[in-house]
């Protein structure tokens, strides 16, 4: 597993030099903080709070994932549509689901999505 962890680095820790550094020993496994705190600042629940002004702007925010996704992605689903909701952003411009699934095969849900994203945006 720790070639996604080095693909997400690549994405939010790579100094400026080139060098990708993850957030965290692989041999011991304890955090590295300076590493952390930038992944941190890419975290979409914290993020909500300093884009308030820009989602609020939003016409449209579909929110899903499946309930038995792999990757924990519908508890932070769970926790940004949370975020969201704190700063009054719900329906209508907000659509949030959990469905039966997992994080891959997943084709089947974009003709809900798609279509309800154009309706909002026409």
């Amino acid at each position: 597993m720790l070639v996604n962890e080095w693909a997400m680095a690549a994405c939010y820790s790579t100094d400026a030099d080139g060098t990708v550094r993850l957030p965290f020993d692989p041999t011991t496994g304890r955090l590295v903080p300076e590493v952390w705190e930038r992944w941190l600042a890419w975290d979409p629940v914290r993020m909500v709070a300093g884009h308030a002004d820009a989602l609020r702007g939003l016409r449209a925010i579909w929110v899903d994932a499946g309930k038995s996704d792999e990757y924990f992605l519908d508890l932070g689903a769970q926790a940004f549509v949370a975020e969201l909701e704190a700063l009054g952003i719900g329906e209508p411009e907000l659509r949030f689901e959990l469905f039966e699934g997992t994080h891959g095969g997943i084709e089947w849900r974009y003709p809900d999505a798609v279509g309800w994203l154009a309706e909002r945006l026409a």
